[in-house]
């Protein structure tokens, strides 16, 4: 039964191998993954490979004996480029990728090598050439891939047994085929049945590598999405933070005495002034807390738009600046929304509004890969600030932070309160707000 290669053992293989075949295929379909498009690839020329000696229609046996050796060299090029993708070798191993990169594509000329020789010399040349040439440059490429750091890491090992035994048993049959060696003719098989015994063990070992890989995937899929529905729960919580901390219970009460004092006071155009920017005020935080990111430009906006209310209803007791450097460009820089109000309400309400000739400043500064963000009063400093107006500042500061590392990372962000007072200058505090200019 092992002589004859039409016999139902060797049926029962190439039977196996076109159903691993389809089902890769199938599934390559379905996910659009590389990982069974190249092992569906590599296995069509081995299930071409294994229709040896059991082609006898000429036209058939002439077309297979044409592209054989070609398929088998372009199946060797996809080979390398399944274990690439099965060890994520270009992320994992660049040294090794680059060496598999490159070996693939000396296959891939190879194979149209293989169809010019059999077109100018015959096919039994070619065979004869191969004798030779296969064992010595298939030995050279698993040496080369077997230095690099993959074969003796994970599962680099198992890839590297398959890739030797099937190299093995694929040489010994075509020692065998050739009768060079007496104990090999003693052996009553047909010499394609080594290369069958190869498939198989190689078969097996990379169905287990491959269901290891998708398990691990998925695994790591459903971490991913954990992690996302966790900082998505995180977002929505720290944006209805940030939306109760702009809309806190004291700047309405004072918003709305401040209308209802112009409308006693029969101001009726200040009255309707006011009105109109705290309508937008309102609707600016409605819309900027249901973002996870708005621009720089819009940040600025109602950043103004909430000190001049408060200017307004502080009788204009202070002023204000803005100053943004040249080269930023407000409009492209993604920011958390609503990340300077707590710092300028600090300012506003602990600082400014006890004095009469108050400023703040609102610097945006261009720091090569960082933006930095300075609000800036001369109010009465750290050192005059009360333990309640400490305990807000340190709640704001941690919000605020808490927002800006979800989107930029923690280590990417730094905020510092400095107390002005204790650096020589007069009087007053500012905030420096460090981010990346891109997320």
């Amino acid at each position: 039964m092992l002589v004859d290669i039409n016999s139902t053992f060797y049926s029962w293989i190439r039977g196996g191998v076109f159903l691993l075949l389809l089902s890769n295929f199938v599934v390559f379909l379905k996910n659009k993954e590389n990982l069974n498009k190249y092992f569906s690839l590599y296995l069509f020329g081995i299930f071409i490979y294994l229709l040896k000696g059991t082609i006898h229609n000429e036209f058939f046996l002439s077309v297979f004996e044409f592209t054989n050796v070609s398929l088998c060299a372009f199946s060797c090029g996809f080979y390398l480029n399944f274990i690439r993708v099965l060890h994520n070798s270009k992320e994992e191993y660049p040294k090794f990728d680059k060496m598999a990169k490159s070996f693939k594509d000396q296959m891939f000329i190879l194979g149209f090598v293989f169809l010019g020789i059999n077109l100018i010399f015959g096919y039994d040349f070619l065979l004869k050439t191969l004798v030779y040439i296969v064992p010595i440059y298939v030995t050279l490429v698993i040496v080369g891939l077997a230095k690099t750091k993959i074969i003796i890491e994970n599962e680099g090992i198992y890839s590297l047994i398959a890739s030797w035994f099937f190299f093995v048993t694929v040489v010994i049959s075509v020692l065998k085929d050739y009768g060079k060696i007496e104990f090999l003719n003693a052996i009553e098989v047909h010499p394609m049945f080594f290369v069958f015994i190869g498939i198989i063990v190689q078969t097996i070992i990379y169905t287990f590598l491959i269901a290891d890989t998708i398990q691990r995937v998925s695994i790591e899929k459903n971490m991913i999405e954990l992690n996302l529905a966790r900082k998505t729960a995180q977002l929505y919580e720290l944006r209805m933070t940030a939306f109760k901390n702009q809309l806190k219970p004291h700047f309405l009460f004072n918003s709305l005495n401040s209308i209802n004092n112009y409308v006693i006071q029969n101001k009726k155009e200040l009255a309707s002034d006011y009105i109109t920017k705290f309508a937008k005020l309102i609707r600016k935080v409605l819309q900027t807390t249901e973002e996870v990111t708005i621009s720089l430009e819009e940040e600025l906006r109602t950043a103004e738009l909430y000190i001049k209310l408060e200017q307004s209803r502080l009788r204009h007791s202070f002023k204000y600046d803005i100053k943004i450097d040249d080269s930023i460009m407000v409009e492209n820089v993604k920011v958390v929304p609503l990340f300077t109000q707590p710092f300028i309400e600090n300012s506003i309400w602990h600082g400014l509004s006890l004095k009469e000739e108050g400023h703040l400043v609102l610097n945006v500064i261009d720091k090569e890969d960082l933006i930095l963000v300075e609000i800036i009063d001369n109010g009465l400093g750290l050192s005059n600030t009360s333990k309640k107006r400490k305990e807000h500042k340190s709640f704001g500061i941690d919000t605020v932070k808490n927002r800006m590392n979800l989107i930029y990372g923690e280590e990417n962000v730094q905020i510092a309160i400095h107390n002005l007072s204790e650096e020589n200058y007069l009087k007053g505090t500012k905030v420096s707000i460090f981010f990346p200019k891109t997320i």
